[in-house]
């Protein structure tokens, strides 16, 4: 790899000159230079532009792809469309710039300043944005999917939603999530999501963020192999940590159902008007409901047995706690938080 020509710097020299930023004597005379590349339309795919101060330039439709930025001034720079795929940009400026419809894919923005800046409908899709600062940044219609956010700074982000983390998985099914790989990360990023939407007023996008930000958690538990991992495990099943009230209603029917399936298999009810009254599967199911909801009308009794009567004890006691657990989600879900 060529280094800078100023002895003993290890430096690589920036895209057209033979000295690193730092040496480079006359910044400004480059400055112009480069703006004369630029009419020209030249490649500058996999350049070396790290530290340079580019600021007030017009990159508007380049191939910047797998360009090294690193800790570079783009500030109120136009690089409206441009292709930025892989693009190193570790700690770089782009204040106040604008990069409507740029391509961002998978680039590595570690550190850097996105403060006030536009990125309607930029693709960062697989980005890394852990530690940027995106304090009045647009990201109107910005794709987001699997991008990193640990410690961003999210809480006056404009235009953010969930619509924003929209994107498609392997089996072309639409999914909604940001960098899962490190879950302790994930956490705290679908925390300052979670927040994010609070202060927003977007109850029903915060409610994903928590339910996600649960689901981290949880995962955490079983990476520590902590017993709290089975009540999270339940509650998710159950409930979807109180953000999915749909789950309660379907856990409800598997729990009747299947009650009903063991009072049937057990033959363990007395139809009280007749001894010998042919039971038939919907009087389990109905017996198994007024149970569960411990309505109780009398015609049908467990059995005189122990057992019998512990089972249907045992339902009327799941029943409470689960229309319990539906009336609190609803309350959750449905109202501001």
């Amino acid at each position: 790899m060529i280094k800078c020509k100023t002895q003993n710097c290890r430096n690589h020299p920036v895209f057209s000159s033979e000295f690193c930023w730092e040496h480079i004597t006359d910044k400004e005379t480059y400055r112009e230079r480069l703006r004369e590349i630029l009419e020209n339309r030249l490649s500058l795919k996999g350049a070396n532009f790290a530290k340079a101060d580019l600021s007030n330039f017009d990159l508007s439709r380049q191939d910047l792809s797998a360009a090294n930025f690193s800790r570079s001034n783009l500030s109120f720079s136009s690089l409206f469309d441009t292709d930025l795929r892989n693009a190193e940009l570790l700690g770089a400026d782009f204040s106040g710039s604008d990069l409507t419809s740029s391509n961002l894919e998978g680039c590595d923005l570690t550190r850097s300043s996105l403060s006030g800046a536009r990125l309607w409908h930029a693709n960062l899709k697989n980005a890394n944005l852990i530690e940027a600062n995106l304090n009045q940044c647009d990201l109107w219609n910005a794709k987001l999917f699997n991008a990193r956010l640990w410690r961003t700074n999210l809480l006056e982000v404009v235009s953010l939603s969930k619509k924003n983390f929209r994107g498609r998985t392997m089996r072309h099914f639409n999914a909604y999530r940001i960098n899962e790989k490190g879950v302790m990360s994930a956490e705290e990023a679908y925390r300052s999501l979670k927040k994010h939407f609070i202060t927003s007023g977007k109850y029903n996008d915060a409610s994903w963020a928590s339910f996600k930000e649960k689901t981290m958690e949880r995962l955490l538990l079983k990476k520590k192999r902590n017993p709290a991992y089975l009540p999270s495990l339940i509650m998710d099943f159950l409930c979807g940590y109180g953000e999915k009230p749909h789950r309660i209603i379907l856990s409800s029917l598997f729990v009747i159902l299947g009650y009903a399936t063991a009072y049937l298999l057990l033959d363990a009810i007395l139809y009280t008007p007749s001894i010998e009254y042919h039971m038939s599967i919907s009087d389990y199911v109905y017996y198994s409901g007024i149970t569960f909801t411990t309505v109780g009308y009398g015609d049908f009794i467990p059995k005189a047995s122990s057992l019998f009567r512990f089972l249907a004890a045992s339902e009327a006691f799941i029943g409470t706690f689960m229309m319990g657990l539906f009336i609190f989600t609803l309350a959750r879900k449905y109202s501001a938080r």
